[in-house]
């Protein structure tokens, strides 16, 4: 499966939902998270420690819309998969920018934080 699309962001899904430092982190989480990877879109809907639905976003398509917002650049993305970049510095810097209800946002840190980090590890081939 290519980086990025939606077999991979689905793959990444099923990666979260079986980690048990994912549920713990996302426990109380009913959030709506838009994942920017370069100019492909994919929106997220975390509820309960899961990730239960996973799509391709459409802007003025989707009606539930998003409360807070990853994204970066595709090469920024590269970079943090091939390891030649830190995901700590990548977000301390802004370069992996995270926007919207930034009180979610700072309250889910720790899922964002495993989220960043499932995606980085995940083969782009399993």
């Amino acid at each position: 499966m290519p980086f990025p699309d939606l077999d991979f962001v689905q793959a990444l899904q099923a990666q979260l939902n079986a980690d048990e430092a994912f549920a713990t982190a996302s426990r109380w989480s009913d959030v709506k998270v838009l994942l920017c990877l370069g100019d492909q879109r994919f929106w997220l809907k975390l509820y309960g420690g899961k990730i239960i639905d996973a799509m391709v976003y459409f802007p003025m398509a989707n009606p539930l819309g998003w409360d807070y917002m990853i994204a970066a650049p595709l090469s920024v993305w590269q970079a943090l998969r091939s390891g030649t970049r830190a995901l700590g510095h990548l977000l301390d810097t802004g370069e992996i920018m995270v926007d919207g209800d930034l009180l979610q946002a700072n309250r889910l840190y720790e899922s964002t934080h495993l989220m960043l980090s499932a995606l980085r590890d995940l083969r782009a081939d399993a």
